[in-house]
Formats: C-alpha cells, structure tokens, sequence
C-alpha cells in the first residue's frame, strides 16, 4: 500500500470507526472526557491559526472563546424559540466580530505590542462578563442552556440531555470544521499567511496585503474558538467568567505547545494530553498546576517540537508529505 493511499484512505476511515464507536465501547465518564478533547482541540487549532501558520503570539484567545460561549448562553437562555443552532451561530457571528475589531487594532503591532494588547483587550471583556451581572450573570454565571426539549434538527430530533448525542453532536461539528481549516490553510490563502509569516517585508514588496492577510487569519482563528465556546457552552449547560478569563488564554497556549505549533495535528495531541493529564494529576494531588508547570518546562527546554516530535520520523514524514 504506498503511503498516500495509507494516508488519504485508511488512516481517517481506521480514526473514523473509532470516534464513530467510542461511545459504545467506552464508559460514560471517557465519552465526557473525548467530547471536552473535542472541543478544546478545535480551540487549540484556531489558537495554532495565529501562532503556528501565521507567527502571532497571542496572550488573548479566550476573548473569542468567551464570547462564543457568553452569546450562545444568552440567546438561548433569553430569547424564546430560538433554535439551538441559531443560538450557535450568533454566538460564532459574535467571535468572529470581536475578531475583526479586536484584530484591526491588534494585527498592526508587531512582537510583545501584539501580545500585550490582544491581553488587554481580553481583560476588557473579561471585566465586562464579571460586571455586567444583569446579563452575564457575574461570577455565578449562566446555566440551564440546553433546550429542555429535543431539538429538531430536520432528519431528526436531537435530545442533548443524553451525554452520546452530546458526543456525536459535537464531534460533528469538530471534524467538519477541522477539515474546512485543513483546506483553507493548504489553498493560496494559506501560502499568503506563510509567506507574511516567514518575512512580512518580503510579502509587502512582491504585492500582498499583510495586513488585510493577518487580519483574515486572526478573524477565523476568532470564529473557530467561538464555535468552540459555544459548544463549550453546550456541554457543560454553564458559562461563568472562567471561559473568557486569562486561565482559559493559558490553557489554550499550553495545548498549542504541548502537542506542538509546527503541525496541524500537533495542537489536537496537546488538547487530548492537556485534558487527560489535568483529570489524572489533579485526581492525585491538589497542587496539579505545578506538575503541568514542570511538564511545561521540560517540554519547552528539550522537545521544541512538542509531544508530536516524539512520534516516529517516518510517521511523521507521512504526514509533512501530505501537509
């Protein structure tokens, strides 16, 4: 079997039976843990949108991640009738607009500038979901977001009280969107981000757009981590100040890193290590975040790669091929 047919047919359909199986082979608690990878993974990803394709490091990501979150909450909780999907997709629209405005200032600055004011801005509505309590709820936040009733979804009725609908429900919607991200990033768009990556003063001179470019990039990294904030929203049935707060942008960075910034996959390694290792250490010990400090540490000193360097060369090889 040469290696791009191995590639292009057997390695998804082999993945695909196995997410299409796991929550009838695994325990409920394992098919909670899958669906939160899930939607980590998807922000992990759009985080790696601005740092691994396009060199923006971001100190700010849940600004988008929140606001995906906080709107979903808000619509359904607020607004009567509104379908469950409408209500996800003003909470995308929501991202994706922060993401413009938030990006026309932010894209313009260039190293720590950058970083320091995407933190800024994501304090500032930060402060605003912790105040505006009328709304947000303040630091009790929002629950009771599901629908209590099944949702119809056209071909059928979806009941998202059930932790299996909740599963298939969510990694639908993952995996279509990281399949539309593997495209875009491998059309001339994506050639454009890392040409502004490698030498933005390169890029100007032989006619693009960086600015306009970044921008571009930072906007659907902001959509991506909304349509993972409202399914963040989904499953947990909660939203509090914690989705939009400076834990969140961390959280975020550590996953990006831990799987590693250089691959496409690498950030989905990173968010299912991130996830088990937290559920495991911290069932152990209390001070959890100084072994995740430590790892953090290890890892960024002597595998720059990321957990995804540790795979086998000629693994990997098969997929730089492809990427």
């Amino acid at each position: 079997m040469s290696r791009s047919i191995f590639v292009r047919g057997a390695l998804p359909s082999a993945v695909g039976l196995m997410l299409v199986a796991a929550p009838h082979v695994l325990s409920i608690v394992q098919t909670r843990m899958l669906t939160e990878i899930a939607y980590f993974a998807l922000f992990a990803v759009s985080y790696n949108f601005l740092f691994g394709w396009a060199g923006l490091l971001s100190f700010g990501h849940a600004a988008y991640f929140g606001l995906g979150a906080y709107v979903t909450a808000i619509s359904l909780k607020h607004v009567a009738g509104l379908h469950l999907l409408a209500g996800m997709g003003l909470g995308t629209l929501a991202a994706a607009f922060g993401g413009i405005v938030i990006g026309f200032f932010c894209v313009r600055r260039k190293g720590s500038y950058f970083a320091l004011l995407t933190l800024a801005f994501n304090q500032f509505l930060w402060a605003i979901a912790w105040k505006w309590r009328e709304v947000t709820g303040g630091d009790d936040g929002i629950g009771g977001i599901i629908p209590k009733k099944p949702v119809d979804l056209g071909f059928f009725h979806l009941d998202l009280g059930s932790i299996t609908n909740k599963y298939y429900f969510t990694m639908s919607i993952v995996v279509i969107c990281l399949a539309i991200g593997w495209y875009l990033l491998r059309t001339p768009f994506g050639n454009t981000i890392q040409a502004v990556k490698v030498n933005e003063e390169r890029a100007a001179f032989i006619g693009y757009n960086v600015n306009r470019s970044k921008l571009i990039i930072f906007t659907l990294a902001a959509l991506y981590a909304g349509i993972a904030g409202s399914l963040f929203a989904l499953f947990q049935d909660f939203v509090a100040t914690s989705a939009i707060g400076l834990g969140m942008s961390t959280e975020v960075l550590f996953m990006a890193f831990l799987g590693g910034t250089g691959s496409y996959f690498g950030p989905i390694l990173g968010a299912a290590i991130f996830v088990y290792f937290t559920d495991w250490i911290s069932s152990m010990t209390e001070h959890w975040e100084f072994f995740l400090g430590v790892l953090f540490i290890v890892l960024v000193l002597y595998f720059h790669q990321g957990f995804i360097g540790l795979i086998p060369s000629k693994l990997r090889a098969v997929f730089r091929a492809e990427e």
